[in-house]
């Protein structure tokens, strides 16, 4: 399978037999069917695991984040009690209420992200996706905010005494912020052992539907040629009368094996498996019987 995606080829193989199916079974016509409409059902399962691993990740990056909390709060609290009292320290007074604001609602974004995890209602996926969402975002604008407070520090050297333990929690929740926010990044994720299977579901929602429509649409595109071979090669048998998963599994094997050139192992092997995957228990042998009449040609 000629492809640039990095995706497992079996996977791409069964969502392009999917898509073919749908095509015929609505008409047969590439250049009207709906792939907009197709690919949300037919990415739904996918989409919901990694919905899943995304929360997961961001909840286990940030499970330390409540007692950060308490110590920034803290922390913050004597800064201002120190600062109230002198007006040229209005900027980092105000800057220290916003983040301190936004510091509450990224913990309720996360507190709101662990209920709907354990809610288990089948229709939850998209309120679960809504709050990681947020915890995401407002992880990045912490990180923003953070890295705009710091450097005003350095023109109080006065009250060196408790800005600088507040800039150390600051410091340290930037990289619990930029943690959190990287879930979402497959640059981030990129090399993090501990992620790879987020990075893999992330990447399978990428490449699917690009690989597997252009696996799809040049099947389709020599569907003519394809037809005209499978009825030569039905015995006692029209195409008319094919169950059109069978059907559609042959275009896409001969398809692998005429312009693809793959092996016929490989071809008859991955078309066996289509068929006990998605066809009636006596497909396989019928399958592999014009497979292997087509490879003796």
């Amino acid at each position: 399978m000629n492809t640039a995606s990095s995706i497992n080829p079996a996977r791409v193989r069964r969502s392009a037999l999917n898509l073919i199916y749908a095509v015929v079974e609505n008409g047969g016509s590439w250049e009207d069917f709906n792939l907009e409409l197709f690919w949300p059902m037919a990415l739904e399962r996918d989409t919901d695991l990694y919905r899943d691993a995304l929360a997961k990740a961001v909840l286990h990056t940030c499970r330390a984040s409540a007692d950060s909390a308490r110590l920034l709060a803290e922390r913050a609290q004597k800064a201002q009690d120190a600062l109230h009292a002198d007006l040229t320290t209005a900027a980092v007074r105000e800057a220290l209420e916003r983040y301190a604001n936004r510091t509450d609602e990224w913990e309720e974004s996360l507190a709101a992200l662990r209920a709907e995890l354990n809610n288990k209602r089948a229709d939850g996926t998209d309120e679960l996706a809504r709050c990681t969402r947020a915890s995401v975002a407002l992880a990045r604008a912490l990180q923003g905010l953070g890295a705009e407070i710091l450097p005003l520090f350095a023109d109080f050297p006065a009250y060196r005494s408790v800005l600088e333990p507040l800039g150390a929690v600051i410091r340290r929740r930037g990289r619990l912020m930029e943690a959190c926010a990287g879930m979402a990044d497959e640059e981030y994720l990129a090399g993090k052992q501990e992620f790879a299977g987020l990075l893999r579901r992330m990447r399978d929602l990428q490449e699917l539907r690009p690989a597997a429509e252009q696996l799809a649409s040049r099947v389709l595109e020599h569907r003519e040629t394809l037809e005209t071979e499978i009825a030569g090669l039905l015995e006692h048998y029209s195409t008319a009368r094919l169950d059109t998963v069978d059907h559609c599994i042959l275009l896409l094997a001969l398809y692998e094996l005429r312009v693809e050139k793959l092996s016929t192992p490989i071809v008859v092997s991955e078309a066996n498996e289509l068929a006990d995957t998605y066809s009636g228990g006596k497909s396989a042998p019928f399958i592999h019987g014009v497979l292997a009449a087509a490879a003796k040609q």
